[in-house]
């Protein structure tokens, strides 16, 4: 039977309120193992993993946390610790799933099939995205609606750029599967979406951030607030972002009630008023 691993990296998951137990949770029924690079965390990110781990039993065996790797100062970088998360699963598939990233649970038994049937010259997969924007009712059309994140062990991709995509081998190699995965790295509280955004667009300075809305949102709002729907107001208009009408995974339902019971709904631009969903 093939196995199949799970790999990820993490910095300052609190901080950054990432859904990193609803991710790892989402990827426990159907992972062999599960790696994560936890790296030089200034908040409380190691201990939460390592009480994750404890949890899980006997299924913790099965779970392993490298810590203390040096983090960033470039996008480019990403791919680099995505990568060496990948040299420690010795599976016979791996998958790169990461800290905001949720894993449908209508697509387990399709991943358990696909990985054990698929055609030898099939070497990597692809997963759909679904990408929520400010709230857990509105989505939009992110920079990829795709993305080759499965591969065999002993094939030749790897991480590219920000690790949103594996290359290395032929596109003929890669079989277009109907996965199904959730990213919610746009939906924060106003504030913390603020310090998310503002401290990961400082790493792609040299392709044209920071947004100048950043700082229209800190003199305008005279606080540190995120506003996604102005950021993104440019996609509204042009009809890429709607309403959510489909399920979230399972996993997600807890983080969704308190959301919506700290009054986060953002339905509403606070920057413009004529931005609504």
């Amino acid at each position: 039977m093939k196995t199949l691993g799970i790999y990820t990296f993490v910095h300052n998951v609190t901080d950054y309120d990432y859904p990193i137990e609803e991710s790892l949770n989402s990827a426990l029924p159907i992972a062999n193992k599960i790696v994560i690079l936890e790296c030089s965390s200034t908040d409380n990110t190691l201990e939460r993993l390592k009480s994750w781990a404890s949890s899980l039993g006997e299924k913790s065996s099965d779970v392993q946390i490298i810590h203390g790797m040096p983090w960033i100062t470039h996008f480019t970088q990403l791919s680099s610790l995505a990568n060496l998360a990948a040299q420690y699963c010795t599976t016979d598939w791996k998958w790169h799933l990461q800290a905001d990233e949720v894993i449908h649970e209508d697509s387990y038994e399709y991943i358990q099939h696909i990985i054990e049937h698929a055609p030898e010259n099939i070497t990597a997969l692809s997963v759909n995205y679904t990408h929520m924007l400010a709230n857990f009712e509105t989505e939009f059309d992110f920079c990829y609606k795709r993305a080759i994140r499965i591969a065999r062990g002993l094939s030749n991709w790897h991480l590219i750029g920000d690790a949103c995509q594996l290359d290395g081998e032929s596109i003929d190699r890669v079989y277009n599967s109907d996965i199904q995965v959730f990213h919610y790295g746009k939906v924060h509280s106003y504030e913390t979406g603020f310090k998310k955004e503002s401290d990961f667009q400082e790493l792609f300075r040299d392709i044209g951030f920071p947004d100048p809305k950043m700082k229209e949102m800190k003199t305008s709002l005279q606080a540190d607030k995120c506003d996604y729907l102005y950021l993104f107001k440019e996609d509204i208009k042009n009809g890429k972002v709607r309403k959510f009408t489909g399920t979230h995974p399972k996993v997600m339902q807890e983080r969704i009630k308190k959301f919506k019971d700290n009054g986060w709904e953002q339905f509403q631009s606070i920057m413009d008023n004529d931005i609504k969903i």
